[in-house]
């Protein structure tokens, strides 16, 4: 029912093979310069994604390098601290060990307290001996003497 077709073996003229190929060309070129183009937004993505991501960076260096070098600085205050601290925390540890040790409490009472042991003997300096203030031996003092500050004032 149906009829046998004929087979033509007629080869494509040039005009019709050199179309094809410029098709072909052209094809090949599109689906190139598609990858390029997809290439190419890829790219500029990942260039655009990692540029935001080095200014977000940098920002927050920014932001962070001050308050890292005030806490250092807070950091060497307390350091400074503690060890003055230490200082008197070992004046501390020295003077309870002192108080408490049995050797030492007479001392300790005699320099804290009244009492005084019975070799101590007690020096008072004195600026001037009072035969010395009657001996003077500037002239006007000597015509003049003076018995209290009230006199003089008179």
């Amino acid at each position: 029912m149906s009829l046998p077709q004929p087979t033509l073996d007629v080869e494509p003229s040039e005009k019709v093979l050199s179309l094809r190929q410029k098709r072909q060309q052209q094809y090949h070129r599109s689906l190139r310069s598609a990858r390029f183009r997809a290439l190419g937004w890829e790219l500029t993505g990942r260039l655009t994604v990692n540029l935001v991501l080095t200014l977000v960076a940098l920002a927050a260096l920014v932001k962070l390098v001050p308050y890292h070098q005030t806490q250092r600085q807070v950091l060497s205050e307390l350091e400074d601290s503690v060890a003055t601290l230490q200082v008197h925390n070992r004046r501390l540890r020295k003077d309870f060990t002192r108080y408490f040790d049995p050797a030492q409490t007479s001392q300790i009472l005699q320099e804290n307290g009244a009492r005084e042991s019975a070799q101590h003997i007690p020096i008072v300096w004195v600026e001037q001996l009072p035969e010395q203030i009657g001996n003077s031996t500037d002239p006007v003092d000597a015509a003049n003497p003076v018995e209290s500050p009230e006199a003089a004032a008179e």
